[in-house]
Formats: structure tokens, sequence, C-alpha cells
């Protein structure tokens, strides 16, 4: 049995739909892993057998687990980024809409006459 590897690297672009199709991958090999590891309780081969067996699988949905987790926490921060990148014109915008554009030094002194 073998995890499929599908990495993310933090440089590497990838679009919301590609991310929600691979955690939709991995959601079903968790199932599938789940599912094995049931079978593998209920089943009658020797002890030592099913003990490294369910090792196996246990530390495979492990690895799964944190793949998805990995890429939920990837979608988080993009969306953060995106919707960050929208708001901070606006609050540029904001900020300065009341304020006469001084040169940065002028800005930084108070005055009080």
């Amino acid at each position: 049995m073998s995890v499929s590897a599908i990495s993310s690297s933090p440089g590497a672009a990838t679009s919301a739909s590609n991310v929600s199709s691979q955690i939709a991958k991995l959601q079903g090999q968790l199932k599938e892993l789940t599912q094995k590891l049931k079978d593998t309780a209920n089943s009658d081969m020797e002890a030592e057998l099913k003990v490294q067996t369910t090792k196996m699988l246990q530390a495979q949905i492990v690895a799964v687990q944190a793949q998805i987790q990995a890429l939920q926490q990837q979608q988080q921060q993009s969306q953060q980024k995106s919707s960050a990148g929208d708001a901070k014109p606006a609050q540029a915008a904001e900020a300065t809409a009341g304020r006469p554009n001084y040169s940065a030094l002028g800005g930084q002194v108070d005055t009080y006459a």
C-alpha cells in the first residue's frame, strides 16, 4: 500500500479549485484507508501480521490527514492574502482622504501655533 504523494510548495501557484480537488482526493483516500483498517481489525489473519498492518494503515492515515491539513492551511492563507490585498488600497485611500498631501517629514512633525 502506498500513500500518493500530493505535495504543495509554498511558492507554487495553485488555484482554489485545484486545492479543493486535491483535498477531495485525499479525503477519498482517507475513507479507503479507514475501511481497510476496519477490515484488518475484523480479519482472521495472524496476530503479528494484523498488528503490523494496523500500524502501517494508521501511519498512512496520519500522513493523509497531515496533507489535508496542510492544503487547508494553504487555502486559508491564499484567501486571507486575496482579501487583505483587496482591503489595503481601500484602507489607504480612506486614511489619506482627509489629509493634505505633505512631504514625508511634514507628516511626522506636530506643529503648534
